[in-house]
């Protein structure tokens, strides 16, 4: 991936916010003015959010910039979207921290114009307190997949897993495993089912491929087995090959289509 995808889009955003800090936090933007005029003139950061807040306002630069975004996501590459909070910001949300609500809420708005598949949030807690009554807190990163990484995301209503490359089995792995956790926790908790559906890329024959996607499939239920989940709780099906997300003529396309999709029910 050419390096000045991502540092033109940092610098972009940085220019914006800091035109937004200065204008309107310190009001110094373009000489002295009168409170009412800085309020009215003041330049917007492209995105910005409520203190204590998760509802994205975006000014005409914040949609070009998703739009810009958009368009530079190539086949083999994800979008990260970063939500930044501060310790001081109050979470009313049902995400774990403001940042990851603020992360989501950008991930909706880009959905329409990128594959979901392509989009990965994440959160990052910024250093100092919060200034004013809006932030801007996000930032965006396009990077190209990485084959050897396992990766648990949201899709909709669904929990995604991708194998690292090779992994054809559950084998031990921290950031699966800690999501499988919880998921246990929950299910023991509230009595609830889990439909899970492996998936492959179509290398070998369908046959083969629909019993892959079975095995996996059935070595994530072990798992949530011998962590308590009830036998009837839990569902397992295959999609095999018939259900790509991506292309199967690259590496990283066939690690997206090698997946585990989780739904509770």
């Amino acid at each position: 991936m050419k390096v000045w995808i991502p540092v033109s889009l940092f610098v972009i955003y940085s220019f914006f916010a800091a035109r937004y800090y200065v204008c309107h936090i310190k009001q110094v933007c373009g000489g002295r003015r009168s409170h009412v005029e800085a309020t009215i003139r003041q330049p917007a950061a492209p995105i910005t959010f409520p203190l204590s807040g998760a509802e994205p306002m975006l000014t005409d630069a914040g949609h070009h910039l998703l739009d810009s975004l958009s368009a530079q996501v190539g086949e083999g590459q994800i979008l990260e979207i970063t939500g930044h909070y501060y310790a001081d910001e109050d979470n009313p949300t049902e995400y774990a921290d403001l940042g990851l609500a603020r992360a989501e809420q950008i991930k909706a708005l880009l959905s329409d114009m990128v594959d979901p598949h392509k989009l990965r949030v994440r959160s990052a807690m910024q250093d100092g307190q919060a200034e004013g009554d809006t932030v801007g807190a996000v930032s965006f990163r396009i990077k190209d997949v990485d084959i050897h990484q396992a990766e648990v995301f949201s899709l909709g209503d669904r929990k995604v897993i991708l194998f690292p490359y090779g992994a054809a089995d559950k084998a031990p792995n921290p950031v699966i495993d800690s999501y499988l956790d919880k998921l246990a926790e929950e299910l023991i908790r509230t009595g609830r089912k889990v439909i899970i559906t492996g998936h492959t890329d179509n290398i070998g024959s369908a046959h083969k491929n629909k019993l892959m996607g079975l095995r996996r499939a059935k070595n994530i239920r072990d798992y949530l087995r011998k962590k308590g989940v009830p036998r009837k709780s839990i569902i397992t099906r295959s999609k095999g090959e018939t259900e790509p997300v991506a292309t199967n003529d690259t590496p990283a396309g066939r690690h997206q289509n090698r997946r585990v999709e989780i739904e509770i029910q």
